[in-house]
């Protein structure tokens, strides 16, 4: 089976979204899947230094890069528009990655045209509150462009029942499918501890530098919790107007001693930094999986979510971390009390690594995947039929 997966960018820089895209590859391609990614050579403001218009094998996987035609985040590429046009027809699905994103409008309407079955995977960029972020923008491109991509969809692969509910509200439930994404999950990773209380407690967030972070929150709760000994590492990068805005309130806060901000991270500089903290915060006013918190999961890494990471109930359920409302308060009171319960984070952490290793697989994600592309590949297509 040929299947093309198509993104705005498959830069790590560009947060979990690519990440995930480049580990569903790879294990599609190791269960014999022939996998070719068509991307941009966007990377945050920068480009990679990548070959551009031919053929990059990376772990059994076939990567094709084009030129960002014009600067910014929308990615415009006429050579990937070209190269889709000419080329989706050759495989037996498509699976485009992203909505809002120029590559979107080109992958679905070359899939369509070809015609070849499409899944559509919107990156919970359909919940209330994405959609409500820049509405004035995002309201009538939706209505334009995205409205008419879900119609036509085959499917659309959504990563958690939340999710789900958000496209059902839409009226596409009868389409969409749940299929979660996965982490890779070894033995139970050292346990660092904190034989004393009084030591400070290793904070870590660990996710693209986004408004639905709510990196500002966190910043200001870690400012509410006084003397509590706690010190917070912010690895990750985005907007570097944004990425400057909260250096600034971290020192307008009087946080300088306590924070450290550390850019993009990955590889064994990423596992470092798992490996250093105690617990790990996300608390985002919304995320459709969460891949960093699973990450943090398969870490050993007891975690302080907020209800608007997917993830959370799963959390919850297996007692493998804080689920606590997004507000100053109740942060801050979560921060005290993981400070102040050194053992209970170790035993949340041994509960966090069950649930990565049990219930959270890239193996079990592309089993899923490649069952719904082979009954796409043998269905009569849908392109058109309403949801």
């Amino acid at each position: 089976m040929r299947v093309l997966h198509v993104i705005p960018s498959a830069a790590p820089v560009d947060g979990g979204p690519n990440f995930a895209v480049r580990a569903l590859a790879r294990g599609l391609a190791a269960r014999g899947v022939d996998v070719t990614v068509a991307t941009t050579n966007a990377a945050g403001d920068a480009s990679l230094d990548v070959p551009l218009d031919s053929p990059v094998i990376e772990d059994g996987v076939r990567y094709r890069y084009f030129a960002r035609t014009v600067p910014g985040s929308w990615k415009f590429s006429w050579p990937l528009t070209r190269w889709l046009w000419a080329h989706a027809r050759s495989y037996d699905v498509v699976h485009v990655h992203a909505l809002f994103s120029y590559a979107t409008i080109p992958g679905c309407r070359a899939a369509a045209h070809a015609p070849v079955p499409y899944v559509l995977r919107p990156l919970g960029t359909l919940s209330e509150w994405s959609l409500g972020h820049r509405r004035w923008k995002k309201r009538p491109y939706y209505a334009l462009f995205e409205r008419s991509h879900l119609d036509m969809a085959s499917a659309i692969h959504v990563t958690s029942d939340a999710e789900a509910e958000d496209l059902t509200r839409l009226g596409y439930g009868a389409r969409t499918r749940v299929i979660p994404l996965g982490v890779d999950v070894g033995d139970r990773p050292p346990v660092r501890g904190r034989p004393e209380a009084d030591l400070p407690l290793q904070l870590l967030f660990l996710s693209r530098l986004h408004p639905k972070k709510n990196v500002p929150l966190l910043l200001r709760a870690l400012a509410a919790v006084g003397s509590t000994p706690v010190e917070l590492t912010i690895a990750g990068e985005g907007d570097g107007r944004y990425r400057a805005e909260l250096e600034g309130l971290t020192q307008a806060l009087g946080l300088s001693n306590r924070v450290r901000f550390l850019g993009h991270v990955e590889g064994d500089a990423k596992r470092r930094v798992f490996a250093d903290a105690d617990c790990f915060v996300l608390p985002s006013a919304h995320e459709n999986f969460g891949i960093a918190v699973a990450e943090a999961l398969a870490a050993g890494l007891s975690v302080i979510v907020t209800p608007g990471v997917a993830l959370a109930s799963q959390v919850a359920q297996a007692g493998a971390g804080l689920v606590t409302d997004a507000t100053e308060d109740a942060l801050a009171a979560a921060i005290v009390w993981a400070a102040a319960h050194p053992g209970a984070l170790v035993e949340m952490g041994d509960r966090a690594w069950w649930l990565a290793r049990h219930e959270l697989s890239w193996a079990a994600s592309c089993e899923r995947l490649e069952a719904l592309y082979a009954e796409l590949a043998l269905a009569p297509l849908r392109h058109g039929q309403p949801a």
